[in-house]
This record gives structure tokens, C-alpha cells and sequence, in this order.
């Protein structure tokens, strides 16, 4: 299989070198550029967190050019996040690796993009499409690629937060509007909105529990979160508790709905996509992982508290500027992250204490 792989892996890099050496005036300096084009491609096409930690710089973008038309390349799973979104005027899904390539930018390409701005991207396909949408200036968040020879500049990694990398993008082209906020605004659907009232009830404080992590060093044991969900439910009795995530982790998240007979609900798998966000707006509180569904929530201004230990949050937790309604729980658990990815263990996510974490929601649901 590996072998198989890099025969395509080469067989595309001829290609594009065969269009580069074939186009060889089309790329371009950033300093040659005079003006923001008509039309750029923006690319945001891996998981749901990344994308939704684009979403202030896109939206600081066509606030700063709303005449500019935007066109957005991002994972075919969250198109539906974005219908009617207002900073976007038009969406093409990305499949993923190799998948509908070629038809993929064809697409881009009826567009006339002439520039294009990588936020988050898979590689080498991001730089690849974005050299053979036909563009003159690519733009990317800083990258070790191995095709970062192409970028209209190189910009130098920062110890600052994901949010403000994207946003120096913006930067550099003079933006005059700048977001620190990420914005989903379009929750609007009564049929949803009302199926998930439905699902919940609407009487007691909803506190939501993100159990799983994309990367099992990422998640705060199982049974921490139990132990949290009991003393929840002895402290308040009007307290309904919703267990969120994918389908994979609804047998993880059993294992805590199972001791319950009531005040437990374990949602993971049971929403789409597009009504996952009615479900996070609903609650009064998030108890997260750092996962996608903490940023969604972020960008839905449902409040927060977000584990971190084995993850940077200065990095990829809420941005500073937010933390009057999010909470972080930070220990300093990053030297795992020295070790391969297959060896890494939630070992040290337990350096987060389950009275603390049942001490901040005191807290914010005292307080609000």
C-alpha cells in the first residue's frame, strides 16, 4: 500500500512541476500585488476544529473586501455547517487526499480565483490545487511543506495563538476590520431547532460533556468524567447531562449513561452535522476535551471549560480575548507530546483533577 501511494504522490508531483515549468510567469511575489483581486479561494479543508479557527479571519476578510468574491474549499462533512453562511459567496467540497482531484479543481478553476489563501490545509494538495486553480499569489499559515517554495511569502511561526496565524495573513494585506471571534451565525432551522427540545427537554440546566478527542492523549479519562457526572447530580437534581460526540464514541460514552437511570443522555452519533449546533446551543455549559465541539461552541457563545494538559491552549485553546465566558484548565502535561503520536497516552490528562473541573462549574452556573 505504501507503495502503491508513493507512485501517485510522484506521479501528481510530476504533474505539477510539468504545469509550473508550462506557466512558469504565473506565480507571484506578494510585494507585486497591487490590489485585492476580484475573486480568492480560501482554503480550510481538514477537521471541524480547524475550520471553525478560520472563521474570524474569513469573516475579517470580506469585512475588510466585501467586494471581493469568496470562494471556500472546505471538508465535504461540514458544507452543511455553511449554507447561508454571509462571509462566503460560494462553497466547493474537498473529499479528501487525491478524491475527485482534477474535478475538484475544475470546479476552483470556473471560478477565477487569483489569489488564494491556505488557512488550514491538507498537503501537499492545498498548494498543489491551489497552483493549478490558475492562481498568481498563494497565501499559507506557517508551513514546514516541501512546497513552500510556491507561497507569495513565507510567514514565520509564532509562539501565538491559531487564530492571530490566520489573521497575519489578513495582515499582510492590509485588512482594516480584524476578528478575534469566530462566528456561526445561521441557526435558524425551527424544525431542528425544535427537534432537539424534543430530544433534551427544556426545564433543567443542560450541561454538555465532550468525551472523545480526535487523539486518545487529548481526552480526560472516562472515569473522571463519571466521577464529575455523579457529584453533578448529587449537587443539583434539575441538572440534565448530554454526553456529545461521533458514532465511534458512543460506546465510551455509554459507559457513564449506563449507571444512570435518568439526568444522562447520550447524544453521540444521533446528530448530523448541521444539527449539531442547534444541540451545543442549547447547553449552559460545555465540559471539553480540545476537540472541534469546544470550538464550535466557542463560535456559538456557549461557555466553556476546556481540558488541556497533553495540548497547548495558548495555541489551540479559546483566544484570550474570550475568556470572560470560557474557562481553561491548563497542566502541564506537554512533554508527551515528544513521543511518537501512536505511543501517547491520556496518562497525563489525569494531572486535571475532577474536583476542579466540579469546582469551575460551580462557578459559572452559580454565576449565570
Amino acid at each position: 500500500m505504501k507503495y502503491i501511494k508513493k507512485i501517485r504522490d510522484y506521479y501528481y508531483q510530476l504533474h505539477l512541476n510539468a504545469y509550473v515549468k508550462a506557466h512558469s510567469t504565473q506565480l507571484k511575489n506578494i510585494n507585486s500585488l497591487k490590489n485585492i483581486p476580484k475573486t480568492v479561494l480560501i482554503i480550510s479543508n481538514t477537521a471541524l476544529g480547524d475550520t471553525l479557527l478560520s472563521l474570524s479571519a474569513i469573516k475579517s476578510f470580506k469585512q475588510s473586501f466585501p467586494d471581493t468574491k469568496i470562494v471556500f474549499l472546505v471538508n465535504q462533512n461540514l458544507v452543511p455547517l455553511f449554507h447561508n453562511y454571509p462571509y462566503i459567496d460560494k462553497i466547493i467540497p474537498f473529499y479528501g487526499g487525491y478524491k475527485k482531484y482534477f474535478e475538484t479543481i475544475n470546479k476552483i478553476k470556473k471560478q477565477k480565483p487569483e489569489m488564494s489563501i491556505i488557512f488550514h490545509g491538507n498537503g501537499p494538495q492545498d498548494i498543489q490545487i491551489s497552483i493549478l486553480s490558475g492562481v498568481n499569489f498563494i497565501l499559507k499559515h506557517p508551513t514546514n511543506s516541501t512546497l513552500k517554495g510556491y507561497l507569495s511569502f513565507d510567514f514565520n511561526q509564532k509562539y501565538q495563538h491559531t487564530i492571530e496565524d490566520r489573521l497575519d495573513i489578513l495582515r499582510k494585506l492590509n485588512a482594516k476590520k480584524i476578528y478575534l471571534k469566530p462566528e456561526l451565525p445561521n441557526i435558524n432551522n425551527k424544525n431542528i431547532d425544535d427537534k432537539i427540545d424534543k430530544y433534551i427537554g427544556t426545564d433543567n440546566i443542560i450541561i454538555g460533556f465532550q468525551v472523545g478527542a480526535a487523539d486518545i492523549y487529548k481526552m480526560w479519562p472516562i472515569e473522571n468524567f463519571i466521577k464529575l457526572a455523579k457529584m453533578l447530580i448529587a449537587y443539583k437534581k434539575d441538572i440534565t447531562i448530554i454526553l456529545t460526540g461521533i458514532q465511534k464514541e458512543y460506546a465510551l460514552a455509554e459507559r457513564i449513561s449506563s449507571i444512570f437511570n435518568n439526568n444522562i443522555i447520550n447524544s453521540c452519533g444521533k446528530f448530523s452535522i448541521e444539527e449539531l449546533p442547534y444541540l451545543i446551543k442549547k447547553m449552559d455549559l460545555l465540559v471539553t476535551n480540545d476537540t472541534g465541539t469546544m470550538h464550535l461552541a466557542i463560535a456559538l457563545d456557549t461557555p466553556t471549560i476546556s481540558l488541556f494538559a497533553t495540548t497547548n491552549s495558548d495555541i489551540s485553546g479559546p483566544h484570550p480575548s474570550l475568556l470572560e465566558k470560557h474557562s481553561i484548565i491548563q497542566k502541564n502535561g506537554l512533554e508527551v507530546q515528544s513521543l511518537p503520536k501512536k505511543q501517547r497516552t491520556n496518562e497525563l490528562m489525569k494531572l486535571i483533577s475532577v474536583k476542579e473541573v466540579f469546582s469551575k462549574i460551580k462557578e459559572k452556573i452559580s454565576h449565570d
